[in-house]
């Protein structure tokens, strides 16, 4: 069976399903004709089938899928739908890329995921999505795949890929090499890195979303340990990434970030019951801050903690050095208009 015939068949269910919704009212709806009849239902105007359609569509939306629901959102001018999409495709960036359906978005999709203040990925994420995506284009429009054209069908877009949020060695080691950039982009956005504040224009600098939270309210000295783990249970009234951790040590430490999601788990016996599910989480690197035995952590993707969700989130070094910890964990922390309640199950704090 050829590509054409199955596409063929393909259009024939979808019509009789269609014709079946008008006579008896009934439908069944999938992932494959939904598309399809949501044509057909805006075609002949039958509102029922339409608002069926996109309520599936909605209840539909995942991480995986979002790229390719916004796409169809686009297509047929649903706005509403195409904003919960927008939405869950910049929450969940570090997953939304990497799915197939980033690489089928048009150029317009593309750029309202890309130019959003809240689309945040670790490191070179979003730039091997984003040259992904310009292969895929060059492709669609039947051009040699070169560096000169992915930059072509980039467009203005490239201006608003996040260079300026990855480090020094992540730009000369990806981007450089890609030849997506000019050489005097390049110095431009290397010398933003170095010296914060230099001109880039017109490469767009994203506001600081991310914010430094303060756990523990003041520090004591401790005794050299080899291996220190700290434990805390975290519930956010927001939606936020975990984009690292400020730790005490230093280069010469090794750290490890498990993060555990509570869940609810069906038992046999006891009906319901609450488990901790555990996610291991690696630190891409450490960078080390102004202040004395102090480090910058920062995880290799973004850890998304939903809004109202228990988690715990285990920090463990290991060294051979005195160092100082956090006594006290503030029970309530104000950022914006989240509240982050904190409790500490094992300590004493990193």
């Amino acid at each position: 069976m050829t590509e054409d015939q199955t596409a063929e068949e393909q259009k024939k269910e979808e019509h009789t399903k269609s014709t079946m919704f008008l006579y008896a009212d009934t439908t069944t709806l999938t992932a494959e004709n939904v598309t399809g009849l949501l044509y057909l239902a805006k075609k002949y105007a039958v509102g029922s089938l339409e608002r069926m359609c996109l309520t599936f569509l909605e209840s539909s939306l995942t991480a995986k899928n979002a790229c390719v629901i916004l796409e169809q959102a686009h297509v047929f001018d649903e706005e509403k739908l195409f904003d919960r999409a927008l939405e869950l495709v910049v929450k969940h960036g570090a997953t939304t890329v990497k799915s197939s359906g980033f690489t089928s978005l048009c150029a317009s999709c593309f750029h309202k995921v890309v130019s959003a203040d809240d689309f945040l990925t670790n490191d070179e994420t979003s730039f091997n999505a984003a040259l992904s995506w310009a292969e895929t284009e060059c492709k669609r429009q039947g051009r040699e795949i070169t560096p000169e054209n992915k930059r072509l069908v980039l467009g203005e877009t490239v201006y608003e890929l996040d260079f300026t949020a990855m480090g020094t060695k992540a730009f000369a080691k990806v981007v450089v090499p890609s030849g997506i950039l000019s050489g005097d982009e390049c110095t431009k956005l290397l010398c933003h890195m170095i010296l914060p504040g230099t001109d880039v224009a017109p490469f767009k600098i994203k506001p600081e979303l991310d914010s430094w939270v303060t756990l523990y309210a003041d520090r004591i000295d401790r005794d050299p340990s080899k291996i220190d783990s700290n434990l805390l249970i975290i519930t956010c009234s927001d939606d936020k990434r975990l984009l690292g951790f400020l730790a005490y040590g230093d280069d010469s430490c090794k750290y490890s970030i498990c993060l555990y999601r509570e869940q609810d788990k069906k038992d046999g016996y006891y009906g319901t019951i609450k488990t901790w599910v555990k996610r291991k989480a690696s630190v891409s690197f450490v960078v080390m801050r102004s202040f004395a035995n102090e480090v910058q952590l920062k995880v290799s993707e973004a850890l998304v903690l939903e809004k109202l969700c228990r988690y715990k989130i285990e920090v463990t070094r290991e060294s051979n050095k005195s160092a100082f910890s956090g006594p006290s964990v503030f029970s309530n922390i104000t950022v914006g208009n989240c509240q982050i309640s904190i409790t500490e199950e094992r300590g004493p704090g990193l």
